[in-house]
């Protein structure tokens, strides 16, 4: 670390630019598919693509049939005006000069989810306030006869953004977390993206993962922090460049957030200001938010099947809720997750993303909706097969009756000895029995066709 910051003064160890997102999860209630917005409105419209991206990728963004992605920058000053206002008003003091609000985006997915994007920018030296500001591992018991700053910010951005989302798109937003004692940890669990513009590129990989942890822990850059406790970081790096032979960029990934240190560009001399930051880390926030959107995905399918469990044995048996539960479980799976070969045609993005969903629990999320279909096949199988005893007892007993009074009448033509009459019994005889040969061989064959369904799942 200390051959790293060799001749790089203090001054511009304080000034390294750094900047986080925060990732806010939303629910939304209105038509995804009449979403339009024009260029001239205070929302823009933006692209959601990326080179990093495969095609297959690419086309499922850019057709805007899968998630829309939208600027609201033009809300930004009046954002931080107006946090800056309730927090005079609740604690007679300013907010910190370091929360610099750059960016708000809105990611609007087409299952009902959605994610607000805010983006402070600020400086190395300014580490400490931000910390204090997400306090990352605690929870503090706030006093409640008065807001904290990020209560008051989440009530800003209530009052300005979602009623700006409701004006202009027609979408009526909510958080993700319904519940309201939860609503306080609101910006504490939500996922962040730390990025940081480093002064030089690097020749050890090892550094660049050390300067990547830094940004993970949010300490300052420049310190040699080391905790042997957490082993639950996964690392990433940009490929060494065969000309210089330096790496360019790394990330440490978690389960709360994912950090990018980057370094100045191949042949570069000077990092990246906080403009060529923000831009740096579009791509790699677009990655995030393909991973965020199938995280909060699994929850809220998994939430939906609980809610039909404890709402009753009645609620369990309605049919249309089972398969709505199913197709909506089998569509995301099918049209909403992608493996990380499917991803990028770079081998670090991929490894990248594959950190991402393995650190997200994504996959365990999968594995766990899969057997809860399973366990909805199961249950609509009992349904099917309580349905068809019911009717099968019904048919039985008329049945039974019906053979009583027709056996006696065949009795009577039969005694009369007349060869017709005989003639016409056996003829009844072998029909009833191809009728029940036939019954039998369509029961086989619904049989054969559920277990292939169910393989399936």
């Amino acid at each position: 670390m200390e051959t790293y910051w060799e001749n790089i003064t203090k001054a511009e160890k304080d000034n390294i630019d750094r900047g986080l997102y925060m990732i806010l999860p939303l629910r939304y209630r209105g038509s995804f598919q009449s979403v339009s917005i024009a260029e001239t409105e205070e929302i823009s419209k933006l692209v959601f693509d990326s080179s990093d991206f495969t095609e297959l990728l690419s086309v499922k963004c850019r057709k805007e049939n899968f998630v829309k992605r939208f600027s609201m920058n033009s809300k930004v000053q009046a954002v931080r005006e107006n946090w800056n206002g309730e927090v005079s008003r609740e604690w007679n003091q300013e907010i910190s000069e370091a929360f610099r609000l750059d960016d708000l985006q809105l990611f609007i997915f087409h299952n009902g989810i959605a994610f607000l994007t805010v983006y402070i920018a600020y400086k190395n030296k300014d580490v400490g306030e931000i910390y204090r500001f997400i306090n990352p591992g605690y929870v503090d018991e706030n006093s409640k006869d008065k807001k904290t700053v990020q209560d008051l910010l989440l009530e800003v951005l209530e009052k300005d953004i979602f009623r700006l989302i409701q004006e202009k798109i027609g979408l009526y937003v909510s958080w993700f977390t319904q519940d309201s004692e939860s609503k306080k940890y609101i910006i504490k669990e939500a996922y962040r993206l730390n990025i940081s513009a480093l002064p030089k590129r690097f020749q050890d990989n090892g550094i660049l993962k050390r300067l990547a942890y830094n940004g993970h822990r949010l300490i300052d850059t420049t310190r040699d922090f080391v905790d042997e406790s957490e082993e639950d970081v996964e690392y990433a790096t940009g490929a060494k460049d065969v000309d210089d032979e330096h790496y360019g960029w790394a990330c440490a990934i978690t389960s709360q957030e994912i950090s990018y240190a980057y370094g100045p560009g191949p042949g570069k001399n000077k990092p990246l200001n906080a403009t060529g930051l923000l831009g740096r880390a579009e791509e790699d926030l677009l990655l995030t938010m393909i991973v965020m959107y199938q995280k909060y995905t699994c929850m809220s399918f998994n939430e939906k099947i609980h809610q039909s469990f404890i709402n009753g044995p009645n609620q369990l048996k309605k049919e249309e809720t089972l398969r709505n539960l199913k197709r909506e479980a089998l569509e995301f799976v099918s049209y909403g997750t992608l493996a990380p070969s499917q991803i990028s045609r770079w081998n670090n993005v991929c490894e990248t993303y594959r950190s991402l969903q393995k650190l997200n629990g994504v996959n365990e999320a999968l594995e766990e909706i899969s057997q809860k279909i399973n366990l909805l096949n199961e249950e609509q199988d009992r349904i099917d097969g309580k349905r068809e005893s019911r009717v099968s007892m019904i048919i039985t007993v008329f049945g039974l009756v019906s053979i009583i009074s027709a056996a006696l009448q065949t009795l009577d033509y039969i005694s009369t000895g007349k060869p017709l009459m005989i003639i016409g019994f056996l003829i009844t005889i072998v029909a009833i029995l191809v009728f029940f040969l036939y019954l039998i061989l369509s029961e086989i064959k619904k049989k054969r066709k559920r277990q292939y369904h169910n393989s399936l799942m």
